[in-house]
């Protein structure tokens, strides 16, 4: 079964989701796929060698990144 994760562009725009990034070495993109990762969502498909603290977990929830909306296909 395949899950598929629909995120708007937007949060990749966002500056606070660009700083988490940045602090990371990483991409927007890679780094709300880690936050994924690390809830136990998605598999890890890169050796990612870090891991987003309870307060940026917390920032993507209250950006309304929820890892309980999926959508299934």
């Amino acid at each position: 079964m395949k899950t598929k994760i629909t995120l708007s562009k937007d949060f990749c725009d966002m500056e606070a989701v660009k700083y988490i990034a940045f602090r990371h070495g990483t991409t927007p993109e890679k780094v709300l796929e880690h936050y994924f990762v690390q809830c136990g969502i998605i598999e890890s498909s890169d050796n990612d060698d870090y891991t987003l603290t309870p307060n940026e977990i917390a920032l993507f929830r209250d950006l309304g990144v929820q890892p309980t909306i999926i959508e299934i296909q």
